[in-house]
């Protein structure tokens, strides 16, 4: 099959038994013969057919109906169905789409809609929509919908136009309106065109308030989410990687290029580069030879704290052992899969009384034989290349694979404890028209790293005990709590405009800055649906004889994704091609302490702020300097550089209701 530059082509052909592959080459055949507006519903309609004398414990039929699911989640994410040979099926997508703003809200739509489909939904926006009496006035959500009157008039007689403040949600009742704090997040949260899904793990919203107003309107809302644990461009910027590592081994040098006329060839020019080196050979040995010591003695501390973290009791593990064995590591490896075939329906302890007991649960002896192994392996590794220069020690590591795998295992010990502690990411940061013509955006996410920010997540969880770590420990651990970094990345390919040039200053010696880190494309689950993810799950317990997959700490992170990896898996889809997003995204990278990465590489235990967390005073100080930053440098040119008043007097509240507009 011919494959332009600018496309993807993946064959769809699931694994399914002599029956169904014969129906799905019957329904491939009809895709073929029919204009491409119609077939969709001939996919639709194999469902219902299939649905309705299919039983629920017919592992293959159900395998039939998970994969026509799949195929038709897909048609709604902008994959095109091709028909070669009358036999075979391909999906086809143009990457040059991937720019396109309306080409991937497009793609979320589906799933977007869907969730208006569900009675708790439209319930509770009819509830939030309604109208009803609240000290003795009728009140909706439309009052927390800023007047675009009163910005004009404060703009026409030279008022200040809005006064911001941040509120932390909660599940109090909103003062001026007699909603929920949460309630009102929600309602926001669902005029995005990213389908709303509840987030686990660690979490803080916010709504981003105007005082200038009666009732005290939503300029915007935000909330940060567990940092993904996986993310190339992030942990190669922070120093997390191997190649990270080889990178800071070699000489500081820049690339020049030059392009010079030759002379009596009738204006040809050459291109010439040129290596200009930043620092002697002196001061690069003397550079790399103290930092191979640091990182080298770091790495190793990494591996010792880690198997420290793990009990080791019922593991036949001696904390002496300084020199592991191969045939320990791979005892531990046989218990591992021993314990794995055991892991099935897992359930969530709701209160933990006694942690040690805990640990000694079938999922979590599972989880610490293959975390020792993987640990003790790594050392073994560190062991068999030690010699007395680091530089050396390193420089050999890296250059064998093995070497390189322990290294690896010995960043990410560290990578785990301070993304699981110490980071987060900005999940939902945005405006509320009409403030998004005032530039509210860059407010919203200027405030998601403030001080206030800092010191709530710091009090939220300082006492907060890990779950995991308690878990893999067999007693309470507290992990530390100062936030010093945050990242979030845009859903658009040129970047996010409420992220572009934000640098703040908070005092003479820190400024706070959005950096572009790099583009990723990543993977995700966002686009499949509900009935797709629960039929997934059906074929996964009749497959398992049982759930492995529970929502349950311990058994992974991204339940989701691994659920519906899995399933695709399970149907002979090849997962790597269907989940990956195909809209590349900019990275941003938010660093909230002067010496955020000395902190996350693990060379201090110090984090230096640029205001005093523990004075309320000086926290409300330094948040409310953002707010003016903001309001000096972007909100009040823009009163300049657009036709503003003609703008908001466009807006109509109607326009982001969500009985208007879903």
């Amino acid at each position: 099959m011919a494959i332009e530059a600018n496309e993807i082509s993946e064959i769809f052909s699931p694994a399914l038994n002599e029956e169904y592959t014969s129906r799905f080459q019957c329904l491939v055949k009809k895709i073929g013969d029919v204009f491409p507006n119609y077939r969709e519903l001939l996919i639709k309609q194999e469902i219902s057919t299939t649905e309705s004398c299919t039983p629920e414990n017919d592992f293959e039929g159900l395998k039939y109906i998970s994969a026509l699911r799949v195929l038709y989640d897909l048609t709604q994410q902008g994959w095109s169905l091709e028909v070669q040979n009358n036999t075979e099926l391909y999906l086809t997508m143009l990457t040059e789409n991937s720019n396109s703003k309306d080409y991937i809200r497009n793609r979320l739509s589906t799933e977007r809609k869907a969730q208006f489909k569900v009675d708790s939904t439209l319930r509770f926006i009819n509830y939030m929509e309604r109208v009803k009496v609240y000290h003795d006035r009728e009140i909706s959500i439309k009052n927390l919908i800023g007047s675009k009157e009163a910005l004009i008039e404060a703009i026409n007689n030279n008022q200040r136009v809005v006064d911001p403040y941040i509120q932390l949600v909660t599940h109090s009742i909103d003062e001026h309106t007699g909603y929920r704090d949460i309630d009102i997040w929600r309602y926001f949260r669902y005029t995005w065109s990213i389908p709303y899904k509840t987030m686990p793990g660690r979490n803080l919203f916010y709504l981003v308030r105007d005082r200038a107003q009666e009732f005290h309107p939503v300029i915007g809302i935000f909330a940060l989410g567990n940092a993904v644990l996986n993310l190339t461009v992030r942990d190669n910027e922070i120093g997390w990687t191997v190649d990270a590592i080889r990178s800071t081994l070699e000489r500081k040098a820049s690339k020049e290029i030059s392009t010079q006329e030759v002379s009596q060839t009738n204006g040809k020019k050459v291109t010439s580069k040129r290596t200009r080196y930043l620092e002697t050979e002196e001061e690069h040995i003397a550079r790399i030879t103290a930092y191979s010591q640091k990182i080298m003695e770091v790495l190793l501390g990494n591996l010792k704290n880690a198997i420290n973290d793990i009990y080791v009791r019922d593991l036949g593990y001696h904390r002496g052992t300084k020199y592991p064995s191969e045939e320990k590591i791979n005892e531990l490896k046989r218990l591992y899969e021993e314990l794995r075939e055991q892991a099935i329906d897992n359930k969530k302890t709701a209160k933990v009384t006694d942690w040690e007991d805990e640990t000694k649960k079938i999922l979590f002896k599972k989880k610490r034989a293959f975390e020792l192994a993987k640990l003790l392996d790594a050392m073994r590794w560190f062991n068999h290349f030690k010699c007395d220069s680091y530089i050396k020690w390193l420089d050999n590591m890296i250059k064998n694979e093995q070497g390189r795998k322990a290294i690896n295992v010995a960043l990410v010990a560290n990578r785990k404890t301070k993304i699981g502690s110490n980071m987060m990411e900005i999940i939902v940061c945005g405006a509320i028209p009409p403030y998004n013509e005032l530039l509210g955006g860059k407010l919203v996410s200027i405030l998601a790293c403030s001080p206030i920010v800092i010191r709530d997540y710091t009090e939220k969880y300082k006492n907060k005990v890990s779950e995991i770590a308690s878990r893999m420990k067999g007693k309470r651990v507290i992990r530390d709590s100062r936030l010093a970094f945050l990242g979030t990345t845009s859903l658009y390919s040129i970047g996010s405009s409420q992220y572009n040039r934000i640098k703040v200053p908070i005092n003479d010696e820190f400024t706070l800055q959005f950096k572009k880190m790099g583009i990723t494309e990543g993977y995700g689950t966002v686009y499949f649906s509900k009935e797709t993810t629960d039929a997934m799950m059906r074929i996964l317990e009749l497959q398992d004889g049982g759930r492995r997959i529970n929502n349950v700490f311990g058994e992974g992170t991204s339940p989701r994704f691994r659920l519906i990896s899995r399933g695709l898996s399970t149907l002979g889809i090849k997962a790597d091609a269907f989940l990956k997003h195909y809209s590349p995204r900019v990275v941003y990278s938010i660093e909230l302490a002067t010496n955020t990465n000395e902190f996350l590489l693990g060379y201090t235990d110090e984090l230096n702020y640029s205001f005093d967390i523990t004075s309320n005073d000086d926290v409300n100080k330094k948040t409310q300097g953002l707010i003016e930053y903001w309001y000096e440098r972007w909100m009040s040119k823009r009163l300049h550089t657009v036709d503003i008043i003609q703008r908001l007097q466009a807006f109509t509240p109607e326009s982001i209701m969500l009985s208007y507009t879903r």
